[in-house]
């Protein structure tokens, strides 16, 4: 008996150490597991965001009530997109962000990374924790996490280490989990550095959940918990000694596992009832009595079974306290919010906890426990990938089911539910006998993830159906991808006929693409042809705007306004090209009939926009409009009455700087009789300065006056788009400094001013050095970026009276007005030593080779150059970085 009782006391206290941790452990399962549907949420939105704000984190972003953690969002920033990030993060922190290294290295020399890893944005429960800004590149096995999870597209952990917030404790966990680009592939080769966005990662002390179970147990006898990383999954609870009393399980985490160890804190607190002593010494007390007196070992007998009455009473007690740590155990998870079910296969049997039920909207005797009250609520275009999901799980492919599905309601609607379990019986290999999970509502999240696709599915159909413009975009293999409403009425194509099926070039006019081609080729030093020219164009930045002709479906050649230019993501890649193209085929027609409907103007009503007037010049030169249209009141504005009386109210009207320009051809047209055309400017009260153009034919009057009849039409417009287009022909797009069109013209305007007032003019003519070896070096991108440079300077340093020139490639021209050789000579060394000293956006300076002349009189343009080149030429053969000048020798 007292044997019996010392095995069944053993039984007891083996059991109650082995329900009081493992409800422990559940807890402890519950938190992380909770935690992490937390994090996959977060992960979730922003790889659907273009741009996280730091206020969209921080709402999103949810942290345990439990115990203190830290949830960050950390960038991968590559070297040549630093300086955007940095600039985007004084934005959100209003330029109190500082990129920094973590602390412990601070005060040691360590090479520069590659690629940056900052924590961009933190939300944190820890006193005091400010990661913000700290660059963990620099760490090498954060590094090597966070390749990891690159590689494998899945969260990982990273255990027992030192959190940044709190180095001195080394019982720092951390999940790392990586984020991609919406349209990143899932394949392998398509998780790369080119694909990443960054990480989010949540980050907490095992210390800290230690002493959080404590304090949720603290009526409780004391356990002891350590945990180890890489576990074996397999491992399972210790042996059943008293003096070893322990118990062990494993906690999935990630890509990883903990073993959880738990053993008791005092072991008398879990020690049996001393009562088998009691009862070994009542039996040998009662066989000695025995022989002494039969009745006294009826007596002992009594005793004994009472003893065993009270301890089966105890045993009781036991029970009734593991089902109340059972209970306990059930309000934690219930109160998570999350729903539970425990599916025992082989009674096929469901246990569906009150959460689950309600979170549904039904109670609790509403849903029984079978297996099909649970089937029935999936959504029929879901069950085939809920089975799926769970059959890789059975069959080891994956550590846990996990799969998103909608149920039914009660109401009749839908909610969107994670679903995770995990097997934890077995009946035999590949047979599961019981499976545990839980369901979480994650409509609000597929709400959002709606209302993103919503938003970009409006924006990508309001870009569609613009019809005043033709919008086309290309990949960057040269596939048409977007071909609005208004590119099919202008080419005739359907979209659903070229959209990922043809290339942009089938637009073009053949000989354009073709001539543009042959001159990119002989720029970039290799052939550039088909879809390459338009590429190339946009890179060199020779397409911003350009007149083409585009190609119908019907064979109809219609003239466009082309702007192409790139398509790039949040992160500064390129994505795609663009092409923006405005029909200009009947404004150009119109432009060329304007002439023949001045003409017929001459003929037209009042009514007719713009002026009909009948003008009369008098002998003693005062003038009047004895006829003028009501039109009057908006090209002049002034009444018809106020011009009838007198001229002088519409002449004044006149631009200042045009006045004596108009006065003069109004006399030359009275004195020869010839038609009277101008093209002139007014200032006007309320529409202050507009262009007008006046055309009309002079008649002599008996009196020796003159009358004309003509018409004034307001050409602003006109004018506008003509000095728009003049600019376009006459300006480098890229340095915004003037051309060699432009220099033609100026040239032959400073010889007549030369020749005029004596004064002498000289040109500076600058190269850069080694320029190719930047292009090469750095890329196009970069090179172009020191011309623009270059030109800033140029433009900053010269007089008003100068004029900046590019020639073509690297090669500038500063044409002096009123100089001497000797002045500009010095404006050319000032001009070198600026260079010199002026920040490039690369390590390193640039220097450049001047040549320097002063222009003679009548001397040709060709024959100036000449000498400039050469002169630049003996620069550069002298070793470059210097100013190279002479006075003008005569051939004679």
């Amino acid at each position: 008996m007292a044997q019996r009782t010392a095995d069944a006391e053993r039984e007891v206290v083996h059991s109650r150490f082995e329900q009081e941790a493992r409800s422990r452990i559940l807890l402890v399962e519950e938190l992380i597991q909770g935690q992490m549907l937390e994090l996959d949420a977060l992960r979730r939105f922003i790889s659907l965001e273009s741009e996280l704000t730091r206020s969209e984190f921080s709402s999103l972003a949810r942290l345990s009530d439990r115990i203190p953690m830290t949830v960050a969002w950390i960038e991968s920033v590559s070297a040549d997109r630093l300086d955007a990030y940095l600039e985007r993060m004084d934005y959100y922190y209003h330029f109190r962000y500082h990129l920094r290294r973590p602390a412990a290295l601070l005060a040691s020399q360590v090479a520069k990374p590659p690629r940056h890893f900052p924590v961009s944005y933190q939300e944190s429960s820890v006193p005091e924790a400010n990661l913000v800004g700290v660059d963990t590149a620099y760490l090498e096995d954060r590094v090597r996490a966070y390749e990891r999870a690159m590689v494998g597209g899945v969260p990982v952990l990273i255990s027992g280490i030192r959190n940044l917030d709190d180095p001195g404790d080394a019982s720092g966990v951390l999940v790392v989990a990586p984020v991609f680009h919406e349209d990143a592939g899932r394949g392998v080769t398509d998780r790369h550095f080119g694909t990443l966005r960054g990480f989010v990662t949540m980050g907490f002390r095992l210390s800290d959940l230690v002493q959080w179970l404590s304090t949720v147990h603290q009526d409780r006898p004391g356990m002891i918990l350590s945990f180890r990383g890489d576990a074996d999954p397999a491992s399972g609870s210790a042996g059943p000694m008293i003096a070893g009393l322990s118990y062990t399980d494993t906690l999935a985490l990630a890509d990883g596992a903990m073993a959880v160890t738990a053993v008791p804190e005092r072991i008398d607190a879990w020690q049996p009832r001393p009562t088998a002593i009691v009862v070994l010494l009542t039996g040998i007390t009662g066989t000695v009595l025995v022989a002494a007196l039969l009745g006294t070992a009826l007596y002992r007998r009594r005793q004994a079974e009472a003893s065993v009455e009270r301890r089966t009473v105890e045993l009781r007690g036991a029970l009734d306290a593991l089902s109340e740590l059972e209970a306990r155990w059930q309000f934690a998870l219930e109160g998570s919010g999350d729903g539970v079910w425990d599916y025992d296969i082989a009674k096929r049997e469901v246990f569906f906890s009150d959460g689950w039920k309600s979170m549904l909207g039904y109670t609790r005797d509403e849903i029984g426990s079978g297996p099909d009250e649970w089937v029935e609520l999936i959504h029929p275009d879901d069950v085939a990938a809920c089975r799926h999901d769970l059959m890789e799980h059975i069959e080891g492919k994956v550590p846990y089911y996990e799969n998103v599905h909608r149920l039914r309601c009660k109401d009749g609607s839908y909610k969107w539910i994670l679903d995770r379990g995990k097997v934890i019986e077995w009946a035999a290999p590949g047979q599961p006998a019981r499976i545990i999970g839980t369901h979480s509502d994650i409509s609000h999240v597929k709400q959002t993830e709606l209302e993103l696709r919503e938003t970009n599915a409006f924006l990508s159909g309001l870009l569609a159906s613009a019809e005043s413009v033709a919008i086309i975009t290309a990949s960057q293999e040269g596939t048409v991808t977007l071909f609005n409403r208004g590119a099919e009425a202008l080419l005739g194509y359907r979209a659903e006929d070229v959209v990922d099926k043809v290339c942009p070039t089938l637009f073009y006019d053949h000989d354009e693409l073709e001539a543009w081609g042959h001159w990119l080729s002989a720029q970039a030093g290799r052939t550039v042809h088909g879809f390459e020219v338009l590429k190339a164009g946009i890179e060199q930045g020779h397409f911003a705007s350009e007149r083409w002709t585009f190609v119908c479906k019907n064979g109809e050649r219609r003239k466009v306004q082309l702007t192409l230019s790139k398509i790039r993501d949040g992160e500064g890649e390129a994505r795609g090209y663009l092409a923006i193209a405005t029909d200009m085929t009947d404004y150009l027609r119109a432009v060329d009939a304007l002439e023949q409907n001045d003409r017929l103007l001459q003929d037209l009503t009042a009514n007719v926009p713009g002026v009909i007037y009948q003008f009369l010049v008098r002998p003693d030169d005062t003038s009047c409009f004895p006829y003028i249209s009501d039109g009057v009141r908006r090209v002049f504005e002034i009444s018809p009455e106020e011009a009838n009386r007198d001229a002088r109210k519409a002449l004044a009207r006149i631009h200042p700087a045009d006045i004596e320009e108009v006065d003069a051809s109004i006399r030359k047209s009275a004195k020869q009789l010839v038609p009277w055309v101008s093209e002139f400017r007014v200032r006007l009260p309320s529409y202050g300065e507009r262009w007008l153009r006046g055309e009309s034919t002079p008649r002599r009057t008996p009196d020796g006056g003159t009358v004309w009849h003509g018409y004034i039409s307001d050409i602003s417009e006109i004018k506008k788009l003509e000095f728009q287009l003049r600019e376009q022909a006459t300006i480098d797009p890229l340095t915004g400094a003037f051309n060699r069109r432009h220099l033609e013209s100026y040239w032959k305007r400073e010889m007549a001013r030369y020749r005029r007032q004596e004064e002498a003019f000289s040109m500076i003519l600058l190269d850069i050095d080694h320029f190719k070896t930047v292009n090469d070096a750095h890329g196009h991108d970069v090179g172009d970026e020191v011309l623009v440079s270059l030109g800033r300077l140029l433009r900053s340093e010269v007089r008003s009276t100068d004029v900046v020139y590019r020639l073509g490639g690297e090669e500038f021209l500063v044409l002096c007005e009123n100089t001497e050789l000797d002045g500009a000579r010095r404006l050319a060394e000032l001009l070198r030593d600026q260079l010199r000293q002026r920040a490039m956006p690369f390590p390193g300076r640039v220097t450049a080779s001047f040549g320097v002349v002063e222009v003679e009189l009548d001397e040709p343009m060709a024959q100036a150059f000449k000498r400039l080149d050469e002169l630049l030429y003996l620069a550069k053969a002298n070793g470059r970085d210097q100013v190279m000048s002479s006075p003008y020798e005569s051939a004679l």
